[in-house]
């Protein structure tokens, strides 16, 4: 176990906000590349049991910048809320393969929910410490705008759950059905990354009250997200430039200059 953990910390810890974003892009990108048929959906199990342990590693793993004590205190209580989290998330992924209930999918839409907002606050929270932009930050800040489609992604599940008819578009071939979930996740997820870039196509459309409102807020988290981006990478950018020292100047450059001098 203790080898194990050394050689994660060596190869695996600076690389993981990369890995995490690699694991929520197989997650989104496996069923339009499998299909809804076959393997398709016990891939996607897996796909999300892989993106929660990435994910789970990632807020194990932090930084520790300020009062030691209090930080330590705050990485352990984070630690157990996603460990908690985490375990209901995954046992629901489990449990779901021998039974099918509509309850057992609505609490397991819910605990997915609240697993994927925490790590989405994770590494939202990541991102604003960071002091200098290198390739890990830029996968992070990828990471938490994705994370922000996932999250609403399962919120519409939630709210489709609980009043089937509120989007139009869905094409429901079993409604009241345990396994249509099942198929309307990955819709979800679409109209969810379409919302969140403020693309909206159109072809599926939010019909009641609390999907309208949840479409609305995601649209204008998504501007307000990149905003924001944009503004705090400029700053790191610019804070960056003006903290490096300057450059010395070269033996050719030094010559050429002392020549001008003489002539």
């Amino acid at each position: 176990m203790d080898e194990l953990r050394i050689v994660l910390r060596r190869h695996f810890t600076p690389h993981r906000h990369s890995a995490l974003l690699a694991a929520i892009v197989a997650a989104f990108a496996v069923r339009p590349l499998i299909g809804d048929t076959g393997a398709g959906p016990a891939v996607f199990g897996v796909a999300l049991v892989l993106l929660l342990l990435v994910a789970l590693y990632n807020i194990n793993v932090d930084e520790l910048v300020g009062e030691r004590g209090r930080l330590l205190a705050q990485s352990r209580r984070r630690r157990i809320l996603g460990w908690a989290l985490a375990t209901a998330a995954g046992a629901e992924r489990v449990v779901v393969i021998f039974v099918q209930s509509p309850m057992l999918n609505l609490a397991g839409s819910i605990c997915w929910l609240l697993f994927v907002l925490f790590v989405t606050l994770s590494e939202l929270r990541s991102v604003l410490k960071q002091r200098e932009i290198t390739g890990e930050t830029i996968c992070m800040a990828i990471s938490v705008y994705l994370l922000l489609g996932f999250t609403w992604a399962f919120l519409y599940s939630v709210i489709f759950q609980l009043h089937p008819d509120s989007f139009g578009g869905l094409a429901i071939t079993k409604p009241g059905h345990p396994s249509e979930l099942l198929h309307i996740f990955p819709v979800l997820g679409y109209f969810s990354l379409t919302t969140l870039s403020t693309i909206g196509f159109g072809d599926i459309t939010p019909l009641n009250l609390q999907a309208r409102y949840a479409a609305v807020a995601e649209a204008i988290t998504g501007q307000f997200y990149l905003a924001i981006l944009v503004a705090r990478l400029v700053g790191m950018q610019m804070s960056q430039a003006a903290s490096r020292p300057a450059e010395p100047k070269t033996r050719d450059s030094d010559t050429r200059e002392s020549t001008r001098e003489n002539e």
